[in-house]
């Protein structure tokens, strides 16, 4: 009877444990048991890192490549100096040791990569999409200031969206240099086409699979997980799938780019595109963010590496 009493008990006692936020409490003693967790982190001026958890800690141990760093800050949002700068691209370990208020602690060890602060205002000038074996898909960035291409991304949809992804190395350019990516195949030279006092940069892209064709997007990206700085929709408009976009990664990606002011009106019309014509933009980098900043060229009349020429792809001609 006694037994059965003190199962009754114990039974009311854990039915009317504290509830706070999802966390696990201690039935007697109302102590949390859950560690701390991390919700995000990020590197700030490649010389500190903000770190959020899910709730007040104080950072107990923090090391940058095992090397101890110094202070022992608390609260939810923290700012961990690293004790130096970090140079653009260059990796280490952060690692961090944090404990709650109930002394419950967690440990996390992350890769960071020092981010590139000079990015330059870029758009996307000149799209291949639909290549062969003598005229393969390519993609070229034009830049309109100075600065380096350092861990922009090149890619074909929005990240998770059974996209390809394309991290553009440290190249210092210069207004109206270009960058030409050969998105699945490798270049015939990594030469630089030097026109008119701009330089071309070739560099493999590195995908093992093709551009999705005449009904796609291209989307540019400062860093990885970072903001979109240009894109390009087109489609045949002969497609009646996902809102006449032809396929869901495009259709997204048309309105993630309308929703953040980088789209608005029709898509590039690709009707015309084959392996011997391609999407060009403008002369002189044209960016109204619609599709009349393109026109169609002949892969012949293409200046991938080179300043655009206004040479409009015709039926009739």
């Amino acid at each position: 009877m006694k037994i059965l009493v003190f199962i009754s008990l114990l039974l009311i006692v854990l039915s009317s444990c504290p509830y706070d936020g999802g966390r696990i409490y201690d039935a007697f003693s109302g102590k949390d048991r859950m560690p701390p967790e991390m919700q995000s982190f990020s590197l700030v001026d490649n010389s500190y890192m903000k770190i959020v958890y899910d709730e007040t800690v104080t950072v107990i141990d923090a090391r940058l490549d095992d090397i101890p760093l110094r202070g022992n800050p608390d609260g939810t949002v923290l700012m961990i100096p690293l004790g130096r700068t970090l140079s653009r691209g260059e990796e280490a370990v952060f690692s961090i040791t944090a404990e709650d208020r109930s002394g419950n602690t967690s440990r996390a060890s992350l890769m960071i990569i020092g981010r590139n602060l000079e990015i330059p205002r870029a758009i996307i000038n000149e799209i291949s999409p639909k290549g062969s074996g003598t005229n393969p898909d390519r993609i070229e960035i034009l830049f309109l200031e100075e600065g380096s291409s350092a861990g922009m991304i090149v890619s074909d949809g929005l990240p998770d969206d059974d996209s390809v992804s394309v991290i553009l190395p440290d190249i210092s350019v210069k207004p109206y240099d270009t960058v030409v990516i050969y998105w699945d195949t490798e270049p015939e030279s990594y030469d630089v086409i030097y026109d008119n006092g701009m330089s071309g940069y070739i560099v493999s892209g590195g995908s093992d699979r093709t551009l999705s064709g005449t009904n796609g997007a291209v989307l540019l990206f400062d860093e990885m997980d970072g903001e979109i700085i240009d894109g390009v929709i087109y489609t045949t408009g002969e497609s009646e799938l996902c809102g006449g976009y032809g396929n869901m990664r495009t259709e997204r990606a048309a309105e993630k780019l309308r929703a953040i002011g980088k789209w608005s009106g029709d898509a590039v019309s690709s009707l015309s595109v084959t392996a011997t014509r391609v999407i060009a933009r403008l002369p002189g980098g044209v960016d109204t963010d619609t599709s009349s900043d393109f026109f169609i060229t002949e892969t012949s009349g293409s200046t991938f590496g080179r300043n655009n020429i206004y040479n409009p792809y015709s039926q009739n001609a």
